[in-house]
């Protein structure tokens, strides 16, 4: 009677570790996925995903990896103009350096590389928020979100 009574403990645990476990994986999924559909709705570029961590049972989410832009050629002149005059940092900066990586005359499309990250929290199995970490134009808050915070 006590072998059974034991089996079942043991069993029945298992089973509880295994279901928090997997909650973590379906949570860290769950993210990834809303990080690539919210960045679809804004622009075409393509999302790698570099690492994904997870805190307890999956409740905080933090995805991080980065944006791929191939640039236009009216952007890479941009650049190149911008790198000219010697413009200052942020967005400048980073077209000035894809301008002087992509050598004149060549014919392969440059790409841009933002990092990017985003942080979501789950009740449960329960999405409760989404938020972008980086870069900059993602994670600022767009103007109604500024005036729902002021009332």
């Amino acid at each position: 009677m006590k072998i059974r009574i034991l089996t079942l403990a043991c069993v029945s645990t298992t089973a509880a570790l295994l279901a928090a476990c997997t909650a973590v994986y379906k949570n860290s999924d769950a993210c990834e996925q809303l990080m690539r559909s919210k960045l679809a709705q804004t622009s075409s570029d393509t999302l790698k995903i570099r690492h994904t961590g997870a805190g307890i049972d999956g409740s905080r989410v933090v995805v991080e990896g980065s944006i791929e832009h191939v640039m236009t050629a009216s952007e890479v002149a941009a650049a190149r103009a911008a790198s000219a005059v010697g413009a200052g940092t942020g967005a400048a900066s980073e077209a000035r350096a894809a301008a002087q990586a992509q050598a004149p005359g060549s014919d392969k499309p440059k790409k841009a590389i933002q990092a990017a990250a985003a942080e979501c929290t789950f009740h449960g199995p329960v999405l409760g928020t989404f938020s972008w970490l980086a870069p900059a134009k993602l994670a600022a808050p767009s103007g109604q979100d500024e005036n729902e915070a002021d009332e």
